[in-house]
This record gives structure tokens, sequence and C-alpha cells, in this order.
């Protein structure tokens, strides 16, 4: 099964985003355009073709285009959904369920485009689809995942859930140790057998990564960002994130801003509007 999203190409496209809030089912329908639906509340089971799917917090339904689906409603329950086209080849819309914790950027970006047209000023086309393409990717990486997930050490998987839950806070290696019940040395040592890094490695990876993300926002002053990332003194964000880049944070986010100006935009993208689900 291919689960490679490819570079970015013009065929990445926003259709549209919405969010639901009911307990009453939605009836049988179809779209033109895959769809993701992320459940950010509640249970529910979407019915696709001759498939039951069933998911609560923080599952991520794919659901295929022209594709018959039906959602049961379980109490209140809450989602967020959009529709996107992606070139044939770079993301498999086989229906299926997704499990994601609630701190996976995941989640956030899927919201982001959703709302991207309520901003003010609206997100452009281009930054749409740089987000779409995140987003495809990072769902690529749980399918990939899937299998090798269930083979990892107890405390790994523990650890990762806790480093991502965190990732805003100043915590140490005995934090997370203490926090999934072994001790640090041996947190260290399946930790760095089983991912390749260590436990803080791979905590400054995620915390680059959504700074990163946080950097796209023109109006985040660069310390807000490490704040965010949880780096309390700037200058040490600043040393980290240029190790990683060879720029500035600054820097970084001129050069892709530049890469983003309405210049480098095609004309012919277009996202449409919000609509129902």
């Amino acid at each position: 099964m291919k689960s490679t999203v490819q570079a970015l190409q013009p065929g990445f496209q926003l259709r549209w985003g919405g969010r639901f809030a009911s307990t009453k089912d939605v009836p049988w329908h179809t779209h033109t355009a895959t769809e993701l639906v992320a459940v950010t509340k509640g249970r529910c089971r979407i019915r696709v073709g001759e498939q039951a799917l069933d998911g609560t917090r923080g599952a991520v339904f794919v659901l295929p285009a022209r594709v018959a689906q039906y959602q049961e409603t379980y109490g209140v329950t809450q989602t967020t959904y959009i529709g996107f086209d992606a070139p044939s080849g770079s993301f498999t819309d086989k229906a299926r369920v997704l499990v994601l914790e609630p701190a996976d950027p995941a989640l956030q970006w899927i919201g982001h485009l959703c709302d991207s047209q309520r901003s003010r000023p609206p997100l452009s086309d281009e930054v749409n689809r740089l987000i779409l393409l995140a987003l495809l990717r990072r769902l690529a990486e749980m399918d990939a995942s899937a299998g090798r997930q269930v083979k990892w050490h107890p405390a790994v998987r523990a650890a990762r859930a806790y480093l991502e839950a965190h990732l805003q806070q100043t915590i140490t290696l005995a934090d997370v140790a203490r926090a999934v019940g072994v001790s640090a040395s041996h947190l260290s040592a399946v930790f760095a057998a089983e991912c390749g890094v260590g436990p803080m490695s791979y905590l400054q990876r995620i915390r680059i990564e959504h700074a990163c993300w946080l950097l796209s926002n023109p109006y985040l002053r660069i310390q807000e960002v490490a704040n965010a990332c949880g780096y309390e003194d700037v200058n040490y964000f600043t040393r980290i994130f240029h190790r990683h880049f060879g720029v500035p944070p600054g820097r970084w986010r001129l050069t892709r801003k530049q890469k983003l100006s309405p210049l480098n935009t095609p004309k012919d993208a277009k996202v449409n509007r919000l609509q129902t689900r």
C-alpha cells in the first residue's frame, strides 16, 4: 500500500472545511474529493460502502471520494473535517481510521485548514497547500509506523506520548522516566535502541518541528515562538535552531516568506469557501 506523499505539486488543493457538533446522524452522502474527519469530542461510527469504522476523540477518518458514507452519532459528538484533492498516487485514500495523540500537530493542522478562510486575513492558497502537505505527510508516517508501534517497548510508547504532550514545558529525562515508571538509564537505553535517538534528542526534534510551524505566523515574535516550544532562553533557542537549519529563526522565516510570495502562487489555485458537511 502506498503511503508516501510526494513533493508539493499544484494538484494539492483544499476544497472545503467545516465543523460538526450534534447528537444527530449524518445521512448517506458522497463527496467528490477525499475527506478527513477528526473527532474532537464524543464518539461516532462512519459506514463507508460496506465498511464500518469507529472513532472517539483523537481519531481521524480517511474517507475516499465518490464512496457513499453514513455517520452514526453516539451522544454529543464534535468533528472537524476537510475535503481536498491530491495528485494520483501521492496519498492513499483507502477508508481507514488513524488514532492520534491529543497533542499531535496533525489535529491542529486539520483545524487550521478548516478555519483557513475565517482567519483575518485568510490564509493564502500556498500556505494552505503547505499545511495540507505537512498533514498528509504526517498521516503517511502514522500509516507507516502503525505496524511498528505495537512492537515498541511500552516505556518507549509512553515516553513518546509524554514528550509530545509536554513539549511546551521545561522537562528533564528524570521527569519522563518518572512519568512512565522506569529508571532514566533504562529509558535512555530502550528509547535509543528503538527510535535511534535518546528521549531528550527526540524532544528537541519535535520542538524544532513545532517551531517551524509557529514561525509561519508573522505576528509571533521569536521570543514567543521559543517559549511556546519549551525554550525560556531565546538565545539558546536561536542556537539550537541555527544548528538544525544553518540560519537563525528570523532569517529562516524571511526565506519562507519570500518563497510564499504571491508572485510564486499559481493563478489557478483556489480554495472553496467552507461548507456544511
